[in-house]
């Protein structure tokens, strides 16, 4: 069995990246070992590369010079390369037109993955290596999970950090004059992140808001995790979405504004007075066929070969 690394936030009790391409890579045949970037130094985590000598290793955080300095990172990752041939893939899933850092990455890297088309048209030049467009996805589930009785809210539920983002912050204030939401915080005592496929099956309804509707081809991280777990969700679209989610799949509105939420509570109370059990079910085998993280790597590990 071929090895893999990944060279990230291993030890965050919830990265999607590490879940997503950890369960995505085993699904694909790979032995995956995960070692933590950000507590493990340069020395070791080059004599661990050394050792392994794993085909690929898929890092996240390569350009935070805060944790490490970037140039003595990237020779490193040369240094490995020319020694046992790994090849090291950059990805980024963030809502970003460019990234932090915008050099050559030729030597370093063998490609990229990054989460927006404005990233691989910008990053594509700069960086001179084949860079990918893979979008989020969803972790792998065979069928939707049993309902839980402590969590048939009847409110809507988001999860999150309500007041990250002032213009979100703004619309869930006026869409609670509208409608009863119930609010989860991430990494709090309430935090359900590990819940999820229960909260989705249980909930009358889930909110997926977020930022970075400006960046094309960005699609936010909440459609795959829930909507792969079969939740009902009201969603603001995102542009270009359809190309990836049918909007039969979920209750969409298109702003922030005041007609963002008059669409929103009027979604709610459809919902409230249907039974959406067909298009939950729906939309959890369309996110399991099309968007999986096994899908979503087999595509990325086909690119790959050809890079």
């Amino acid at each position: 069995m071929k090895t893999v690394v990944i060279l990230g936030n291993t030890k965050l009790n919830y990265s999607w990246f590490v879940l997503t391409y950890r369960q995505g890579l085993q699904r694909n045949g790979y032995q995956v070992i995960d070692i933590d970037y950000k507590s493990t130094p340069l020395s070791i985590i080059y004599d661990r590369l050394i050792q392994l000598r794993p085909e690929y290793v898929f890092t996240h955080l390569t350009f935070h010079a805060q944790i490490n300095p970037v140039a003595s990172v990237l020779q490193m990752y040369s240094d490995v390369n020319m020694k046992v041939g790994t090849k090291f893939i950059h990805t980024c899933n963030d809502a970003r037109k460019v990234d932090r850092y915008m050099g050559n990455l030729q030597g370093p890297f063998h490609a990229a993955c990054v989460g927006t088309l404005e990233m691989v048209k910008n990053c594509a030049p700069a960086w001179q290596i084949p860079v990918f467009y893979a979008p989020y996805s969803s972790l792998c589930y065979d069928r939707p999970a049993k309902p839980a009785q402590d969590l048939m809210f009847k409110d809507a539920v988001f999860t999150g950090s309500p007041d990250s983002h002032p213009d979100r912050k703004q619309f869930l204030n006026d869409l609670s004059k509208e409608m009863p939401i119930k609010i989860f915080h991430t990494q709090s005592g309430t935090d359900l992140r590990h819940r999820t496929p229960e909260l989705s099956i249980s909930a009358r309804c889930i909110l997926g808001l977020c930022t970075g509707y400006d960046v094309l081809g960005y699609v936010d991280v909440r459609p795959f995790q829930y909507l792969g777990t079969g939740a009902c969700m009201i969603m603001r679209k995102f542009p270009g979405m359809d190309s990836l989610i049918p909007d039969d799949l979920y209750w969409g509105f298109d702003s922030y504004g005041p007609d963002g939420v008059k669409q929103a509570a009027d979604h709610y109370m459809k919902i409230c007075n249907m039974n959406t059990i067909t298009r939950q079910t729906e939309a959890f085998y369309y996110m399991q066929k099309n968007h999986s993280c096994k899908v979503r790597l087999e595509y990325v590990l086909e690119k790959l070969k050809n890079a």
